[in-house]
This record gives structure tokens, C-alpha cells and sequence, in this order.
């Protein structure tokens, strides 16, 4: 019977309950007794501590925790495109990797700069507020500036606008706007410039730089005109910043740095 009830026992799989019925007679009056046999999982104290896995938004702290955490097999890769730098402390790790990364986030005014003016096709309304939301950080003098935001401020006022591509001795830019006064009507010819440069940091924690950004007027069928900004310069600036943020890892002692992306694979097995 011993033997009976320690395999009844035993046979209960984890997470379910085995039902023992023991009766018990009192008198003429019958009354049952339950018994559940339950096999829980044994938890432990404490859970063990998730990997690491912290994201730096500056160089200088994903430098010192690097020195701090970094094994014989750290193992730091730099990729460009994503603009992310990541590093595996122990990449001979059996049970599992963990990796920090380096994410230096957009200065305020290049944030500004991106969302508003850059790589867009604009109405030459919504152009000209986005230049004047980015006065700032517009290259070439006071004057020079104050003269841009001047025009930019007849473009957003005028009632009616015409395209004059290739209007003016230097400019192939430049738009007619007609504007309704309390005598009458005055029209005046502004000449655009083809192209801006702007001066500011890309990314926090960073030098200011210098980048053009192209400017090409078009008119459209309605009498609409259009202005597309390009800066074919700006990816060699941010290629630029990205290497002086890298350029202090590379010199750490003891650890392999290299252009990349973090990845691993599965192993594949005969059946």
C-alpha cells in the first residue's frame, strides 16, 4: 500500500493535482475527506538579473562604463548608416551576450532644421516661414541673414506669387510677388539664392558645421510654385561627426573596434 501511494504520488506532473479520497464513516453518517496532491515549481529567491543591455546618448560615458565592463572579448562595431555605435562585452559568452550602445541623439536646431527645410518640396509660402523658423543657424552675417528673412517676409504677405526661373545676374532663382497696399497695387522682384549654408552642431555634444543646402525653384500648371531643398554635403558632415565620436573608442587599449552591425545566427544540426 506504501509503495502504491508513493508512486500515486510522484506521478503527479508538474502544475497539476492528483485527487486522494479517504472516506470516513461516523456512525450511520458517511463524510468524506479530500486530499490534493499538488507538485509546484520551486521558485527561486531571486530572479537572476536581466542582461545588459544600456543605450549611451554620449561618448564619454559609453567610454568610461567600456572601460569599466570590458573583457579579453569585447568586441565594438560602428555602424554608419544607422549612425550606432554597439559593443558585445563578452563575445565568447556560452550563455547569452550582453551589448551597450552609443546613440548620440540630433542637436535641438538641426532637429528643427531636418523636420522644416531639408531634403522637401515646399509652396514658396511654406518655404520661406521654414527659412525664418531657421534664421539662426543660417550662415553668412547679421546683414546677410536679416536681408533673406526680410524677402523671406514679402513671400509669406504677398497675395499673389509668379515663378522667374532664371531671373537676375547671379540667381536662377527668383519668384514676382504682387502685394495689394492701401494705394494700390506694388509688385516686387525677388531674387533667391541657390543655394544656403547653415552652421550648427548635428548632433549633441558636438561642433558646429557647415553644410549647403540647394535651393530650385519650379511653377507648376495653376500658377503654384514650388522650391525642392537638396544637400548632397550633409551626409559627408554627419560621416564626418560620426568618425570624430568614434575616434576616442578606437584608441581604447584592448579592444576590437571596427566598422559593422552586431548580429548573430542559428547553428544548424543533422537529424
Amino acid at each position: 500500500m506504501s509503495e502504491t501511494l508513493k508512486q500515486f504520488v510522484e506521478a503527479v506532473e508538474l502544475g497539476n493535482v492528483n485527487a486522494l479520497t479517504i472516506a470516513k464513516k461516523l456512525g450511520e453518517d458517511g463524510k468524506e475527506v479530500v486530499i490534493n496532491l499538488e507538485k509546484k515549481r520551486v521558485m527561486p529567491e531571486r530572479m537572476e538579473s536581466p542582461p545588459r543591455a544600456h543605450v549611451f546618448h554620449d561618448a564619454a560615458g559609453f567610454i568610461g562604463y567600456l572601460k569599466t565592463n570590458k573583457t579579453n572579448n569585447t568586441v565594438v562595431l560602428a555602424d554608419v548608416d544607422q549612425v550606432v555605435v554597439e559593443a558585445v562585452l563578452d563575445d565568447q559568452a556560452s550563455m547569452g551576450f550582453e551589448t551597450i550602445a552609443l546613440k548620440p541623439p540630433y542637436h535641438p536646431e538641426f532637429a528643427l532644421l531636418a523636420k522644416t527645410l531639408l531634403d522637401r518640396t515646399l509652396s514658396i509660402e511654406q518655404f520661406a516661414i521654414a527659412v525664418m523658423r531657421n534664421r539662426n543657424v543660417i550662415a553668412g552675417g547679421s546683414e546677410s541673414t536679416r536681408q533673406l528673412a526680410l524677402s523671406m517676409s514679402q513671400i509669406t504677405v504677398s497675395s499673389k506669387i509668379e515663378a522667374c526661373v532664371g531671373a537676375g545676374k547671379k540667381s536662377v532663382n527668383g519668384v514676382m510677388c504682387t502685394t495689394e497696399v492701401k494705394s494700390g497695387v506694388a509688385e516686387e522682384q525677388i531674387e533667391l539664392p541657390d543655394s544656403i549654408t547653415v552652421l550648427l552642431p548635428i548632433y549633441i555634444n558636438t561642433a558646429a558645421v557647415s553644410f549647403d543646402i540647394d535651393i530650385t525653384v519650379t511653377a507648376e500648371r495653376g500658377g503654384n510654385v514650388q522650391v525642392t531643398t537638396d544637400s548632397p554635403t550633409l551626409g559627408v558632415r554627419k560621416f564626418e561627426v560620426f568618425q570624430e565620436i568614434l575616434s576616442p573608442i578606437e584608441k581604447m587599449d584592448g579592444v576590437a573596434v571596427s566598422y559593422g552591425v552586431l548580429k548573430t545566427a542559428q547553428w544548424k544540426y543533422n537529424q
